[in-house]
C-alpha cells in the first residue's frame, strides 16, 4: 500500500470531512500501465489534500474488507483481461461486476480496455455503463496517436495517448466529460469515470482527481 499527503486542487472542489481523510482505492491487476496510475493518484491526491491506501486487487478476496471507497479499472488487452480475470482465471471480474452493480455509485475510473469491459462485461449480466464501445475502432498498435483532448467543454486542451483505442459509437446526452474535435472520449455515468485513452500517461491528473472528488463525497463511507 502507498500513503500520500497533500495540498489543495484548484481543478476539482473536495468537500469537508471530519477527521483525517483516508480514501482506500482499489488498483485492479490485471495488466496495463497500472504503475503510471498509482503515481497520479498519488499526485491527484497529493493536490487535493487527501491521503489514500492504494490496495492491488488481483482475487476476489482483495475485495474485501476493509471496504474500498473507489477503484480503477486499468487498460490493457481485453481479451487477455478477461483471460486472467474470468472464471477460469482468478474469477475477479465477475466479483468486481457483481460489485458495481450492487454499488452502483462506487466512484470507479476505467481506462481503455478497462472501459471495454464496464460497456461489454459478458458475464451474462447487463453492462455496467449505459455508453457503447467499439473495441480498437482507432485500428492497431501502429495507429496508436496522440490527441488533444478537451476536458468538460475547456478551452484549454490536453494531449493524451490513444493506444489500440476502443471508440464510443453511443453516448447518453449529458454524459460527456471529455472530447476530441467534438468527439466522446470520456463519460461519467453517475460515479463511473469511463474513457477510451491513457490519462496516466499525460500530465493531467484531472481524472483522478474526480476519482478522489467522488470517493470523498461520501464522507460517511470514507471515514467509516
Amino acid at each position: 500500500m502507498r500513503t500520500s499527503d497533500a495540498k489543495t486542487s484548484g481543478e476539482v472542489h473536495f468537500p469537508h470531512a471530519s477527521g483525517e481523510l483516508v480514501i482506500e482505492i482499489g488498483l485492479v491487476m490485471l495488466q496495463g500501465s497500472r504503475q503510471a496510475h498509482v503515481k497520479a493518484i498519488e499526485s491527484a491526491a497529493e493536490k487535493a489534500g487527501v491521503q489514500v491506501n492504494i490496495r492491488e486487487v488481483r482475487t476476489p478476496g482483495d475485495l474485501m474488507e476493509p471496504k474500498l471507497h473507489a477503484m480503477i479499472l486499468p487498460g490493457g488487452e481485453s481479451t487477455t483481461m478477461r483471460k486472467v480475470g474470468g472464471k477460469d482465471g482468478t474469477g475477479v471480474l465477475g466479483e468486481i461486476f457483481k460489485m458495481l452493480r450492487h454499488w452502483p455509485d462506487l466512484p470507479v475510473l476505467a481506462t481503455c480496455a478497462g472501459t471495454i469491459l464496464l460497456a461489454d462485461p459478458q458475464d451474462e449480466g447487463p453492462p455496467i455503463i449505459q455508453a457503447a464501445v467499439d473495441r480498437n475502432a482507432w485500428g492497431r498498435q501502429i495507429d496508436s496517436f496522440l490527441a488533444s483532448v478537451s476536458i468538460r467543454g475547456e478551452v484549454e486542451q490536453t494531449q493524451c495517448a490513444f493506444i489500440r483505442a476502443p471508440r464510443f459509437t453511443e453516448v447518453p446526452p449529458g454524459l460527456t466529460i471529455a472530447s476530441v474535435e467534438g468527439e466522446a472520449v470520456g463519460v461519467r455515468e453517475r460515479n463511473v469515470i469511463a474513457l477510451t485513452f491513457h490519462p496516466e500517461l499525460s500530465r493531467t491528473t484531472v481524472f483522478h482527481e474526480m476519482l478522489l472528488e467522488a470517493a470523498a463525497a461520501n464522507d460517511d463511507q470514507v471515514n467509516a
